[in-house]
């Protein structure tokens, strides 16, 4: 069923949709009267309602039900993935989005190609936020996750330590923690969880020694090296699987 993100709390029974929801709606899904689609506000609830009528300039829908949102991770992890070339990022956006993310945060380690002014950085963080809104939709997600402006690995790593319980950072040359090692050594701090990925060329040693140093856990995804766009979306699997399960 379609659905939409509101980023305010729906009281009414009668919604008018603002001008690019209802071009959405009328445009591009060619949708009609009479036919259902949900919103998701900013409770975290479903909305289900119906398309009343259109305008020329709006669609105007009715308030049918609401129900609990069940899509969402009981805990919510940060991906701070280093920037990489061309549709990688985009891809790891979007299957990141898909498989239950939280939070994206983009990070200019030391050997990402791909470097990222403040001009250019603000229309990149647009066009990902873009990419994270549709696979929320695809995916039936309670949320848009945010796409945060890109930062320093030494800023990420900071971060990282203050606001979740614990970090993970993915590293090839680690090959005895697993993720589920990891997790399991650290059950009580798995409520929110960042995890690193390196860019295509991988992260130097004293990226992975800084980010041991305040706390992170350094961990391997398995015996095969993934590609920077792939490292991400297997992790996050893995994690979903082995708190929720």
């Amino acid at each position: 069923m379609t659905r939409l993100f509101f980023d305010y709390l729906v009281k009414d029974t009668r919604i008018t949709l603002n001008s690019d929801d209802s071009h959405y709606i009328s445009s591009v899904l060619r949708m009609h009267p009479g036919e259902g689609l949900t919103i998701v506000d900013s409770s975290g609830e479903e909305i289900l309602a119906k398309i009343d009528f259109f305008d020329n300039k709006s669609v105007t829908l009715s308030v049918c039900s609401r129900r609990k949102c069940t899509s969402e991770p009981t805990n919510q992890v940060t991906l701070y993935q280093s920037i990489s070339k061309g549709e990688r990022m985009d891809l790891t956006i979007q299957k990141s989005v898909e498989l239950g993310v939280a939070r994206i945060v983009p990070v200019l380690s030391n050997r990402c190609v791909v470097k990222i002014d403040s001009k250019s950085a603000s229309s990149k963080v647009d066009r990902w936020q873009k990419i994270a809104l549709e696979a929320a939709r695809q995916s039936g997600r309670g949320i848009v996750p945010e796409i945060a402006m890109p930062m320093s690995m030494d800023d990420a790593i900071l971060q990282s330590k203050k606001d979740n319980s614990m970090s993970l950072i993915l590293w090839e040359d680690e090959h005895k923690m697993s993720i589920k090692q990891g997790l399991e050594e650290h059950r009580d701090k798995c409520a929110r969880i960042g995890v690193f990925v390196g860019p295509e060329g991988g992260y130097e040693e004293q990226e992975v020694n800084e980010a041991i140093e305040n706390g992170a856990v350094c961990v391997t995804v398995g015996p095969r090296i993934l590609r920077t766009e792939t490292a991400g979306p297997a992790a996050l699997s893995m994690i979903m699987y082995a708190v929720e399960m």
